[in-house]
């Protein structure tokens, strides 16, 4: 097929003309910062106010929740920008944003409940004072099924734990797994500090250091809602928390220094960026990654199956080179000397998990083993709430999973299809991404309960582990391509593989397409009506 008339620069143009017309009828409006943003400011500065027993504070995160539902609705529907990457970024973070802000503030009370571990000196009586705030820390009952060390323990039963650690092996992959970043922290050599379960401080810096972290560390890293799949804190760290029963201690760790993290990642962002790179020109040989549609002809064999294991890989790449920017960026580049405590090691676990999880629980090891987590933490609360908290369903019984499950998909469901709905281009937001994640829980419970059904009839026991792990591996494979085009036909409708994901590209430099691949205007000073309307509107180059 003749790919010469496939230019995604002609056809970025074209998105930015549409851009003008919709903004110019007033159609639309483009997204300002910092006018559009207003929704994490109100949850921060609600989440910065002092430790306050006042019901007052308590029940002012009602109001102020449904205002930052309408601040992200209306920005939402009004708001669109002519960067692919960034009119889909407007859906999914104000969805998120309206999210997170109830997994903070409406389904738990962050203010109250939360802890994180921190350092202090043993004689530091100041800051022992700030944890009396909701009375002693270490001997006190979290709102998460026990002790707050409990709390996190639970979130890493033994089974969790990775058992393949060897120290030795030097080898790179593009593959993410917990083998690869271990904790590291070097165990203090001074006997008088000692890590204590901070809850929200008296003094405004360290508030605001707490809040911060809280606001934006998805994951709960070093929190009370750690999610699991993470490392819980190394040995020398849960040796002083007060915990009855404390996991048990994780192999040998393979990465113990900043030098060696520095040195796992590089090699993955190198690695990973190549990769990405090749798969950009893949994408340009096909009309279909230039939203022309399912029916466009392909260079391809087998389009639909060649189109979705592109389109899985090459998301799998975008978010791991992504993903790697943290360690490399703060842990590494900022370090220590920058960012304190924020730089230990074991605070950048990896975001996707082990393959083996796909082989040894199928669809629900894809999803909640291998994929990354960084939502986990959300779509996990809203289950519990839905399920839980209204419907008092029991955890453990079928319904009540099954409910829990389904709410945790719908919910990523809704940001994917607000993502969809604020590109420019013509999209399916509901029966393209909300349908595809709406259907992850059938495949889950209906793999589950064909598990059950061959352990009952004593036809499990019967079948080698082999033998079932390609089982597994069968059922993903064949679900993800009944229902994967679902959302890689919608990625591709609204152009996102039309964004340049490096700056300079080796293979379309060869080839004399040129070597930098970035460019345009990347921001511009927008003037409102108001002087609030105001900002700066991001157009991603």
């Amino acid at each position: 097929m003749d790919t010469s008339s496939l230019n995604s620069g002609k056809l970025l143009a074209q998105i930015h003309a549409q851009y003008d017309v919709l903004v110019e009828s007033g159609t639309h409006q483009p997204f300002v910062w910092p006018h559009r943003a207003l929704g994490p400011y109100l949850l921060i500065f609600y989440l910065l106010l002092p430790p306050s027993q006042s019901r007052a504070v308590h029940l002012a995160r009602y109001p102020l929740f449904a205002l930052i539902i309408y601040l992200s609705v209306t920005s939402i529907r009004d708001c669109r920008s002519p960067s692919v990457t960034v009119g889909y970024g407007i859906g999914l973070l104000n969805a998120w944003t309206i999210l997170w802000s109830a997994t903070l503030i409406i389904f738990n009370d962050a203010r109250r409940d939360y802890r994180r571990i921190e350092r202090q000196e043993r004689e530091d009586t100041a800051a022992a004072d700030e944890r009396d705030f909701v009375g002693n820390i270490q001997g006190e009952t979290s709102a998460l099924d026990g002790s707050t060390m409990d709390g996190l323990k639970a979130l890493h039963p033994v089974a969790e734990i990775p058992q393949t650690f060897t120290g030795n092996d030097e080898s790179v992959s593009l593959i993410e797994s917990p083998e690869v970043f271990g904790p590291q922290d070097p165990i203090p050599s001074d006997s008088l500090q000692t890590y204590v379960w901070q809850s929200l401080p008296t003094t405004f810096v360290h508030r605001f250091d707490f809040i911060m972290d809280l606001v934006t560390n998805f994951r709960g890293l070093r929190w009370t809602h750690q999610v699991p799949g993470t490392f819980p804190p190394p040995v020398h760290i849960r040796e002083v928390l007060t915990d009855p029963a404390p996991p048990p201690p994780l192999p040998p760790h393979k990465y113990p220094s900043h030098r060696s993290l520095l040195i796992s990642s590089l090699q993955r962002f190198i690695l990973c960026s190549l990769t990405l790179d090749g798969f950009k020109y893949v994408t340009s040989l096909d009309p279909y990654f230039f939203a022309q549609g399912t029916s466009s002809p392909s260079s391809f064999p087998a389009p639909r199956t060649t189109r979705l294991v592109i389109s899985v890989f090459f998301a799998y790449a975008s978010l791991l080179n992504i993903f790697l920017l943290a360690p490399l960026g703060l842990a590494c580049a900022l370090g220590p000397r920058a960012l304190g405590p924020h730089a230990s090691t074991w605070l950048y676990p990896p975001y996707f998990g082990p393959l083996r999880q796909i082989s040894e629980k199928g669809l629900a090891g894809l999803w909640g083993g291998w994929w990354h987590q960084l939502f986990r933490y959300a779509f996990e609360t809203a289950g519990e709430f839905i399920g839980g908290t209204c419907l008092r369903l029991p955890k453990n019984s079928v319904p009540g999973s099954v409910v829990r499950v389904t709410a945790a998909f719908v919910c990523s469901g809704i940001l994917h299809a607000c993502a969809s709905y604020t590109s420019i281009l013509p999209s399916h937001p509901i029966k393209g991404s909300f349908l595809f994640f709406a259907l992850q829980p059938v495949g889950i419970v209906g793999q589950r309960a064909l598990s059950i059904w061959l352990t009952k009839e004593g036809y499990r026991e019967a079948i080698p582990p082999w033998m079932r792990g390609v089982g597994n591996v069968a059922v993903v494979l064949v679900w993800c391509w009944l229902t994967g085009p679902l959302i890689a036909d919608d990625f591709a409708a609204v152009g996102i593989w039309l964004y340049e994901p490096l700056p300079i590209s080796l293979i379309r430099g060869v080839r004399g397409e040129g070597w930098w691949r970035w460019g345009g205007e990347w921001v511009r000073w927008y003037s409102g009506d108001r002087w609030w309307r105001s900002g700066l509107v991001f157009l991603g180059g």
